[in-house]
């Protein structure tokens, strides 16, 4: 495993940033042998860190032997050039996009989701290419992001502004052929259901049990990137189940918007099911549900029915399991609310049950075209 040290800027030392950057970089197979940590106001302008703390990362550095350095923050351009300079060509810079992104990278399966993240990686470091064309010191260097290393910058810019555009009409072709599918399904008259929810939420778990399929499950964060769809029969009525990307707070718009043919299916589900990891600490069970709900509200819209369900019940107690309820009756007004354990199989029946409401409720409800 590569060995990396986490720096992180925040307000407040218990900043859920820093766990959530350490669990991405542990499932993107890097091992942290240290972090660097700094409390204050906002971030220096230009280290982000202040200049005390940057001295501190480089000793850091040379003690462990570490050439990458991973940051729970995003840079910007100068920000992160002049770390760059600071640190040396040969330690490798990610910060809180990237990092992402290298997890996608890692989980992608298929072509098209291959392209989606490097369309998003290539749009995220155009700027900082531009960037080093106006510091001075680095003319003759070469880019260092990764797998877009290896170009000369201004050889760099034109490339990537040609890749760009050569992935985004592509994707734009599959982005079509995905529409046409789904239109497809609704002309044989079967409503979509979207299970959608923070990342690791059990998402593909309940999937996996609704359909009988053996999707994989338990790798850590984004361990689904592309949908997958299966018709489900119950209670009489037949309808689709979607499984798609979960969620992140503070997800970087340019992954939304290269993930929107797979973000589309959300779009134009007739019912969602959020998925919320009730073996949580109220704030993190808060905290994830509203992003998931602004994602959601940004992708699809307020006007689809909904169902939460409260998940990984075998996990807590019944006055835990309350407690939670009440929490996300009051982030979560007029909708329902599922108690489930999709690992145990305990409430399935209820919740199908629920979704059929849900769809034979809205079924008069007409369809919305994809844009």
């Amino acid at each position: 495993m590569e060995k990396a040290v986490i720096v992180g800027v925040f307000q407040k030392s218990d900043d859920f940033r820093l766990c959530e950057v350490e669990e991405l970089a542990k499932n993107s197979g890097y091992l942290i042998v240290d972090k660097v940590v700094q409390i204050r106001r906002g971030p220096h302008a230009s280290y982000l860190i202040g200049p005390g703390k940057l001295q501190e990362l480089k000793e850091r550095l040379k003690k462990y032997g570490v050439k990458t350095v991973l940051f729970a923050n995003e840079l910007k351009p100068g920000q992160y050039f002049r770390l760059q300079k600071e640190l040396g060509l040969d330690v490798n810079i990610l910060d809180r996009v990237l990092l992402i992104l290298d997890v996608f990278d890692k989980r992608a399966s298929t072509s098209e989701a291959k392209l989606q993240i490097e369309l998003a990686r290539l749009k995220y470091t155009l700027p900082w290419a531009r960037e080093l064309v106006r510091l001075k010191g680095f003319g003759s260097e070469k880019m260092g992001f990764g797998s877009l290393g290896g170009y000369p910058y201004k050889v760099y810019i034109s490339f990537a502004r040609k890749r760009i555009k050569a992935i985004e009409e592509k994707l734009e072709r599959l982005r079509r052929r995905q529409e046409e599918v789904m239109i497809r399904r609704k002309e044989v008259s079967l409503p979509i259901v979207a299970l959608t929810g923070y990342t690791q939420s059990g998402k593909t778990t309940l999937f996996n049990l609704l359909t009988k399929e053996s999707k994989v499950t338990g790798l850590g964060p984004f361990t689904t990137l592309e949908t997958c769809a299966r018709r489900v029969d119950a209670y009489g009525k037949s309808f689709i189940v979607v499984d798609s990307l979960g969620f992140i707070d503070e997800m970087p718009q340019l992954v939304l918007d290269a993930f929107h043919a797979t973000l589309i299916e959300l779009k134009l589900a007739d019912a969602i099911t959020l998925l919320v990891d009730a073996s949580e600490t109220p704030s993190s069970i808060e905290r994830k549900l509203k992003t998931a709900l602004s994602i959601i509200s940004k992708v699809a819209g307020n006007d689809k029915p909904l169902i939460v369900a409260v998940n990984k019940i075998d996990l807590i107690g019944d006055s835990r399991l309350e407690k939670t309820i009440k929490l996300v009756k009051k982030v979560v007004a007029h909708c329902n609310i599922v108690p489930i354990s999709a690992k145990k199989a305990i409430n399935i029946g209820f919740l199908l049950k629920r979704i059929v409401e849900e769809l034979q409720n809205a079924e008069s409800k007409p369809y919305p075209n994809p844009s």
